[in-house]
């Protein structure tokens, strides 16, 4: 969300923090698949954007939830 990819680690101490930190949470992961789904529901019934929890889903939002969802999975396998 702040622009940032990763961490360059230059010991490989730093590793298990900087997996920490740029590890998606759990609520973010959820939240993000909800994302998904209600962009999913949406389009079905031929909608380009959709509220979800009273915000505007709109494509920038999916596309931010399919990152995070990328990254989710690129980490934890």
């Amino acid at each position: 969300m702040l622009g940032y990819e990763g961490k360059w680690a230059i010991h490989p101490s730093q590793i298990d923090l900087a997996n920490e930190v740029f590890t998606p949470s759990e609520a973010e992961v959820t939240k993000a698949r909800r994302v998904v789904e209600a962009m999913q529901q949406a389009a079905k019934e031929g909608k380009g954007a959709v509220s979800l929890d009273g915000r505007l889903i709109d494509i920038a939002s999916i596309r931010m939830a399919e990152a995070l969802l990328a990254k989710a999975k690129a980490v934890t396998g």
